[in-house]
């Protein structure tokens, strides 16, 4: 695995993952061993670099009495809440906190040449007319749902500003030219990591809805999915 040691840096992270140190390690139970290929970023590297993300977003947003955030559910639950309260240990502004859901794939797999999804938004927060709003999301990858979240945001909610934290931007290996450019004007404010792209999970990020709970970031087995009854 990678050891990461400088933190203020964008983190790029190797198919073979990375930690935040030689001692730095997990265990994996046996009982999920089929269904994981390995073990992508700890939970320490995970912790030290949501600190930093944190002090970020903090001396952007400043003096501000109060800040709106919104997570988009379910994924990136655990992240959201991490981060505030990071933001708070670091000095930052008092949080608001909502989520929003906004369905995607639904159970389904992401598709080779996807031009396009459409995007199911419910459980809409409120009270965000005017109001400068940092969304919150685990992971990009096509970029349909966050586009259609913060579009959502500005045009329906009324927000006067979004500005974007995400924990993990997939380095996407064969985009089609409307998702490259989709993701080109996407702008992603703080990025924990940049990883490959492979499918993923834990730390609030599911497989099926397996996963979620792990406190760390794994490499799902794509072939016991894709074959699962």
């Amino acid at each position: 695995m990678k050891i990461v040691t400088a933190f203020n840096e964008t983190i790029e992270v190797p198919a073979e993952g990375a930690c935040a140190g030689v001692d730095d390690r997990e265990i994996l139970r046996p009982r999920i061993y089929n269904r994981i290929e390995s073990i992508l970023l700890t939970r320490r590297l995970i912790q030290r670099r949501v600190e930093w993300l944190a002090s970020q977003i903090a001396a952007f947003f400043g003096a501000a009495n109060r800040l709106e955030m919104v997570f988009i559910l379910e994924g990136a639950r655990f992240f959201a809440t991490d981060l505030e309260k990071a933001v708070y240990d670091t000095g930052g502004p008092e949080i608001r906190s909502q989520s929003i859901k906004a369905q995607t794939y639904g159970t389904g797999l992401k598709g080779n040449g996807e031009t396009s999804r459409t995007v199911d938004i419910s459980c809409r927060p409120s009270g965000l007319e005017g109001k400068r709003v940092l969304l919150v999301e685990d992971v990009v990858d096509q970029g349909f749902t966050l586009n259609a979240v913060r579009d959502w945001l500005v045009e329906e909610a009324g927000a006067a500003e979004v500005r974007i934290c995400v924990l993990l931007d997939k380095i996407l290996d064969n985009p089609t030219p409307e998702v490259r450019s989709l993701r080109q004007r996407l702008k992603l404010d703080w990025t924990g990591f940049r990883i490959p792209d492979r499918w993923v999970a834990g730390y609030g990020v599911d497989a099926g809805e397996d996963f979620r709970s792990l406190p760390f970031v794994v490499v799902v087995t794509e072939k016991y999915y894709l074959e699962k009854p």
